[in-house]
């Protein structure tokens, strides 16, 4: 598929209320993802795209030891409670829409769900390579792609309100970081136990699990 549409920012959609659900939901993924990259994160330097509130560096720099941690999100709000729980730790964090001036030379870039918002996969693929030092690496977590069967439904239903592109397959998502001269990797996530909160009962569990087990998938893209 051929993305000819104009580029544009990742859009901003979530209330505070549901952010901060979201960002203690999500403790399990980030720990998931901590554990299926294959480097050494002590001592790094990190970025963070679409960092919300800020919870994955919080947790990089808690568990994983980086050295220093860069976030970007384009929402005021997230940034400020971010900033406001770093609490001392190393971390920077910017509102942006893109790769804010200045910050490059970073070990390893993390993103989750962030792909399938945005409108134009090449320009961001050019960014993490303006970011990265030679040799570092983006891991980026996307669930929302054409080959999960629980999201064309929903991408059509909500394509509209979040001001999507047309959904992704993993090719096209391949196809602009090896455009952008990267090489290209893919893995699932090392999940553990996965909570069941909110979805037990409606007979939906075993799509729930599924949907991290199989289709929750992790690229890692090396910048020679």
């Amino acid at each position: 598929m051929t993305n000819s549409a104009p580029a544009k920012p990742p859009p901003h959609w979530m209330d505070a209320e549901t952010e901060s659900a979201m960002e203690s939901e999500h403790q399990f993924i980030w720990r998931a993802m901590i554990e299926t990259v294959d480097v050494d994160l002590r001592n790094t330097r990190v970025l963070d795209v679409g960092c919300s509130r800020g919870g994955l560096l919080r947790m990089l720099v808690d568990e994983a030891l980086v050295e220093q941690g860069f976030g970007y999100d384009p929402a005021a709000g997230s940034i400020s409670v971010a900033e406001e729980r770093s609490e001392g730790r190393p971390l920077t964090f910017a509102v942006a829409e893109g790769l804010p001036e200045g910050w490059r030379d970073f070990d390893v870039a993390f993103s989750h769900e962030v792909l399938y918002l945005l409108h134009d996969l090449q320009a961001h693929a050019a960014d993490i390579r303006r970011a990265l030092r030679p040799g570092g690496i983006y891991y980026a977590v996307m669930g929302t792609h054409d080959r999960n069967p629980l999201m064309p439904a929903w991408h059509r239903n909500m394509s509209k309100r979040l001001s999507m592109p047309p959904i992704y397959s993993l090719d096209d998502v391949v196809g602009a970081f090896t455009d952008a001269g990267f090489e290209s990797h893919l893995s699932r996530l090392r999940f553990e136990f996965i909570p069941t909160a909110g979805h037990s009962g409606d007979g939906e569990l075993y799509s729930w699990i599924e949907y991290y087990r199989r289709y929750k998938l992790m690229f890692r893209f090396l910048k020679h």
